[in-house]
This record gives structure tokens, sequence and C-alpha cells, in this order.
């Protein structure tokens, strides 16, 4: 396992130096071409505004063609992860611990969030910064955050990245509110991915994972961080760039971010998505992401309280 001096030479290029809100040339297309766009907005808009009270003014018509997307488990996996599964309080002050060039944490301000943002990455922090959002750079303990300062904080796919997970989990559940929410996000050693690449699978990632988990071993961190598990799940979400990108592996040992693959391999990644999908509705815990809700632990607060 590398140091804490040393882990930083993994990171030297690291995706999460990548602008994403560079403007990239939008195809024009004709009217079928942008209504379908159009109808794509509004069925996003309409869903985060549905389910998770999305303060971005969404019309009854926006919402009506919201419903369409509990029609989509797929669609649905990506939007759900938009909202970090949380309900939204407009206002409420949120922090996205590992926020890397701040894409997510664009989205959580557009969807009324007060959100803040956190990463040990030098140039992932000039990159978010850069677009107006509220940075802070280093870890999560030298930040020194007020205790119950949170109403929310969200993590994806960081605490495979640290060296002491609980101790993660403990200081955020120091800085949340008494009813907020701590949101976790990770790879799913129990996969159906792990299972079917085994060491080629993508979410590996030696030497910058550095620990990784199923749902016994998360919930376990969780406890032991004196937090209460209300919710553990798995989840396809990007299942399907996944499985492509862990196949490019077992073939050619490596992955290049961002190639395009054929269609052929794009429909055979996606059927196998759909596959996975069909698990976890029978009950197998076979998602390639786990995602842990915890909140404060009652029995913890009332002890600190005497």
């Amino acid at each position: 396992m590398p140091t804490k001096k040393d882990i930083g030479k993994a990171y030297l290029n690291y995706y999460t130096h990548e602008d994403e809100n560079i403007q990239k040339p939008k195809k024009r297309g004709g009217v079928v071409r942008r209504l379908k766009r159009a109808f794509s907005v509004a069925r996003n808009k309409g869903y985060l505004a549905l389910k998770y009270g999305a303060v971005n003014g969404a019309s009854s018509l926006t919402k009506l063609a919201g419903l369409y997307a509990y029609l989509q488990p797929i669609l649905k996996s990506t939007l759900d992860f938009d909202a970090m599964y949380l309900r939204i309080r407009s206002g409420a002050k949120l922090l996205e611990i590992g926020c890397g060039s701040g894409r997510q944490l664009e989205i959580f301000r557009k969807l009324g969030w007060q959100a803040e943002g956190l990463d040990l990455d030098p140039k992932a922090v000039e990159i978010a910064s850069a677009r107006g959002l509220t940075i802070h750079f280093g870890s999560l303990e030298e930040q020194h955050f007020l205790g119950r300062s949170f109403d929310a904080v969200v993590s994806s796919h960081v605490i495979e990245h640290v060296h002491d997970p609980v101790g993660l989990l403990r200081e955020c559940g120091r800085i949340l509110k008494l009813d907020g929410k701590l949101v976790i996000i990770t790879p799913n050693t129990s996969s159906w991915g792990h299972m079917w690449f085994r060491s080629h699978w993508l979410a590996l990632d030696p030497p910058r994972h550095l620990h990784l988990f199923n749902s016994i071993s998360l919930r376990r961190a969780a406890e032991e961080a004196g937090l209460k598990v209300l919710r553990l799940t798995s989840t396809v979400r990007d299942a399907d760039g996944l499985f492509r990108a862990s196949r490019d592996i077992q073939r050619t040992k490596r992955h290049v971010w961002g190639i395009r693959h054929s269609l052929g391999l794009r429909r055979w990644s996606r059927a196998l998505q759909w596959a996975e999908w069909l698990l976890l509705q029978v009950g197998l815990d076979r998602g390639e992401e786990l995602m842990m809700i915890c909140g404060p632990n009652d029995e913890n607060i009332r002890h600190c309280s005497r």
C-alpha cells in the first residue's frame, strides 16, 4: 500500500484534472433531434422535482415528463446519483468530500443546496475554484469544521482512496447536524462485474484504491465510526461503462479514459447492465456500486449529552 507521503504520485494524471466545464461544440441537428433533447431535459428535471424536491422551477408539464423516468431504471440510477439520493433542502449546507473538478458540485448548487467542496488534489481544486465554487483544499480533518455544521455530507468514490476510512466516517459524523445525512458511494466487491472480470475489474484500480468494501464491511466501518446506517444498497449506475473498461483491461492490460468503443461492444455492455439490474430485483447484492446513507447514532448523541 502506498504511504500518505507517496500516494500523490498516483494522481499526477488523474481524470479530475480535466475541466468538464469547457464548452464543446453542440450538434445542431434537425427538429426531431432538438425535440428529443428538450424532452430529455424536461424528463430529468421533472423526475428530480418529483422525487427529490429540486427547486428548479419545474412546471406541471415538466413533472409529467418526469414520470417517464420511472419507467427507465438505468436512467433513473443516474438521476438518483445526481441528487445523491437526498431530499433537497433549499439553502441547506452540503459538503462534498472529494469534489474533483466540481462537476457534481455544480449540480448540487443548481438543485438548490448551499454546496461546498473539498479535495486533496491541488490541480482539481484549481479547476473547481475557477468555476466560482466554494472549495476547501486538504483533508477533512485539516479543515477543523465546527461540529454539527452541515445538513448533508456526500462522498462518491472517495472512501476507497483514504488510508483511514473509519476515521473519515467518524469526522463526517462529527460535522453532521443531528438530523443530517451522510451519503457514501463506493465500489462493491460483491458485484457481478468483480465476479465476472476478477483481477481485471476496473474498480480494483491499484495503487489508488487502498480499501475496498462489500455491504458487510461498509456497514461495519460505519458502525465503528459511531454512525447509524439508514440505508445500504447496490446500484447499476454506469455499470455498462465499467464492463467495457474491465474488458479492455482483460484484453490489453489497460484502459484509456474517453475511448469510443464499437456499437456492438456498447450493446453488449448495456445488456450486461440490464442483467445486473435483474439480479438486484431478486434480492442479490450484485450492483457495481454500494450506496450507504447514514445519520448520527441516537445512542451516541444521548451519551454525549449526559
